[in-house]
């Protein structure tokens, strides 16, 4: 692999870079950070491309396209997407500046932009079009590929691997589950209720959720028919989780030759599962819980066309409140419409951001019209991610930036536009708070992570942002003796 080495200013010459390059090779191996998160410390942006707990970051360091991944998974060297970890200082990655003694005492500096604290945590693919990293306790919890070969001898890069491994690193890594879907079929989350941890995932029309609970993994069969189902995304470990997710959320088709739906929904308590709403022709369709409130919408047989009304229902499933009069239609000529909507934050009670076709809305329920956030744009359609009063999404080939909540925004674009950040997929940023992660072109083959943030500043005073993912080789722990991580399934 080709290194690219970046100057602020050097006076080192090659001969003297040479030789220190090769006393640094017969020093050892690549080491591990001696320390660990704390047990009680915060964790912050579970389910994206990064996840932090205390001053430690986890995150893959690149992307790589399931096709390109190999039978065996294993990576961890610099030019391979892993997941790697590093220790931040007041949220900054930390630079080192080498020094390098020449025979005559004198000390020149190589500023390079290498790191200090960084070292390889798992060597699997975890950056790729399905990248999400969980921390619940003392575990990690990641996807990866599948590595595996069908009777064809062809990788099953498709499918995914559920993995954890302990964040002190002793045992093996634990496989959770692995898809009998492609990727693009499989949906999952996972959140913790009263000190349970619980991951859900829809594995095509199998639902399953798995908990973890004093070490032990337990494993249950909700559906084999499911349609759609509400899965929760708690991003913090402080987060408050709302009575609403104590439940699972699903639909199935009805049978015996009936039309509609029936909701259901599975107690993680009693692991009991009850229906909500069992009506022969009403169709019901999950959007999914945002603050204490299920959505979805709900479509009558006897009503022409296939228009739908959305709705939201609180965790005494009760009484259902109508978000919008305007109705959720796949056709063009209804007017007024919904043609796409999505969930907000839960400060703002029961709301929705829609696409009417033309233009993007804020509407709350209570609200007659709804507000204006984007004219001529459909912000839904590569969302990134609603945080807080913002929506993210990807438009003009990067990301983009809105308040939703007040008409008559701009967007801002909160990466820098000299960064070459790879779009095609909403799945590629990741925005934990004021973090801001995404995958930066290096070279015409390999995508790294890099990441900004709004509330902090380089020592020029300008709006902080680094590369993260393209590592040298002097940037890892150094240790006299070569370790490696225990990764055997």
């Amino acid at each position: 692999m080709k290194f690219s080495i970046f100057f602020k200013h050097s006076t080192l010459c090659l001969a003297v870079f040479a030789v220190a390059m090769f006393g640094f090779a017969g020093c050892g191996g690549l080491g591990k950070l001696p320390e660990n998160p704390n047990a009680n410390d915060v964790v912050v942006g579970n389910g994206g491309l990064a996840v932090q707990k205390g001053d430690y970051l986890y995150f893959v360091n690149g992307y790589m396209n399931t096709t390109e991944v190999l039978d065996t998974n294993n990576y961890g060297s610099i030019q391979h997407t892993a997941i790697y970890r590093v220790k931040l200082n007041a949220g900054k990655v930390v630079e080192k500046n080498p020094a390098i003694y020449h025979e005559d005492g004198c000390v020149e500096t190589d500023e390079t932009m290498e790191l200090n604290d960084i070292d390889v945590f798992v060597p699997k693919v975890a950056g790729f079009e399905y990248a999400n990293l969980y921390i619940f306790g003392d575990y990690l919890y990641f996807t990866t590929p599948n590595h595996l070969k069908d009777g064809k001898q062809e990788v099953l890069s498709k499918k995914l691997n559920f993995y954890r491994t302990k964040l002190d690193r002793s045992g093996s890594l634990e496989l959770i589950y692995s898809t009998e879907q492609d990727n693009s079929n499989v949906a999952m989350t996972i959140y913790e209720v009263d000190g349970v941890v619980y991951q859900i995932v829809r594995d095509g029309s199998v639902l399953k959720v798995f908990s973890f609970e004093n070490g032990r993994k337990a494993e249950k069969t909700l559906s084999e028919k499911t349609n759609e189902v509400a899965l929760p995304s708690y991003q913090n470990s402080n987060d408050q989780v709302y009575d609403i997710d104590k439940k699972i959320y699903f639909t199935e088709n009805m049978e015996d030759g009936k039309t509609g739906t029936i909701l259901k929904a599975y107690d993680l308590s009693t692991k009991e599962t009850s229906d909500v709403f069992n009506n022969e022709e009403e169709t019901y369709v999950i959007k999914g819980t945002k603050g204490n409130y299920l959505y979805y919408t709900k479509a009558v047989a006897t009503n022409p066309g296939l228009s739908a009304t959305i709705y939201a229902i609180d965790s005494t499933l009760k009484n259902p409140i109508q978000v919008s009069s305007i109705q959720v239609s796949t056709s063009s000529s209804d007017s007024p419409r919904i043609a796409s909507y999505s969930l907000v934050s839960s400060e703002q009670g029961v709301a929705v951001i829609y696409y009417d076709g033309t233009d993007t809305y804020f509407k709350r329920a209570n609200q007659t019209n709804g507000t204006l956030v984007a004219s001529g744009v459909n912000v839904l359609e590569n969302l990134v991610e609603i945080n807080g009063d913002y929506v993210y999404y990807i438009a003009d080939s990067t990301l983009k930036c809105i308040k939703y909540t007040e008409a008559g925004q701009t967007a801002t674009t909160p990466i820098p536009a000299s960064e070459t950040a790879r779009t095609d997929l909403a799945a590629n940023f990741d925005v934990d708070g004021n973090n801001v992660f995404y995958f930066v072109q290096h070279n015409e083959a390999n995508y790294y992570l890099h990441y900004t943030n709004a509330n902090l500043t380089n020592d020029e005073g300008e709006q902080y942002y680094h590369f993260v993912g393209h590592l040298l080789e002097s940037d890892y722990v150094i240790v006299e003796e070569e370790h490696s991580h225990d990764d055997e399934e």
